[in-house]
């Protein structure tokens, strides 16, 4: 018997904290830092960041190019799919030091900084920007289809090297 009270116990446990992880959406206005946002073309205007609690994806708006960052949390690494003049590559990055940081719509994704001063912050490349909420609603997991957090089809892995290597060919005059 006091076996069984253990394990309903720890159960209960389990399911209290999958439970306590919150399962949303929120969209964020980009303010940048240090630059005027017409300097980058590739800094968003808005950016719309999805999670069921376990992984988590971030669509960038307001771009040239289409940005989809992919990752789970407390995750290693995660992906940033590129997609810009028929190109579709995808870049693999090592997440930093783990945020603990929580608000009140769950835990920050690892490419994002939460800084005391400054609130929510990305440091995307030559340039730095805030996160500020513009709204946020809470969505059950059931509610979530299953490809909301898959990868698309047709995206190339890439290194920073060669990322670079295609944007600098890109941007030169085809003779």
């Amino acid at each position: 018997m006091k076996y069984r009270l253990i394990l309903v116990m720890v159960a209960s446990n389990a399911i209290a904290n999958a439970q306590d992880t919150w399962s949303g959406e929120v969209i964020f206005d980009v303010n940048p830092m240090h630059v005027r946002a017409g300097q980058w073309d590739y800094i968003p205007h808005t950016i719309t960041y999805k999670t069921d609690g376990k992984d988590w994806c971030i669509q960038e708006e307001g771009t040239s190019f289409e940005r989809i960052w992919f990752g789970e949390h407390e995750a290693k690494a995660y992906r940033i799919l590129f997609h810009f003049l028929g190109h579709a590559v995808e870049l693999e990055e090592a997440c930093g030091a783990m945020e603990t940081a929580v608000f009140n719509w769950g835990a920050i994704p690892c490419p994002w900084i939460a800084d005391a001063h400054l609130g929510l912050m990305v440091e995307d490349g030559p340039v730095s920007y805030i996160l500020e909420e513009r709204s946020s609603r809470s969505v059950k997991r059931s509610e979530w289809r299953s490809k909301d957090f898959d990868k698309p089809k047709g995206y190339e892995p890439i290194d920073r090297a060669g990322l670079a290597a295609l944007l600098q060919s890109l941007g030169q005059p085809q003779n």
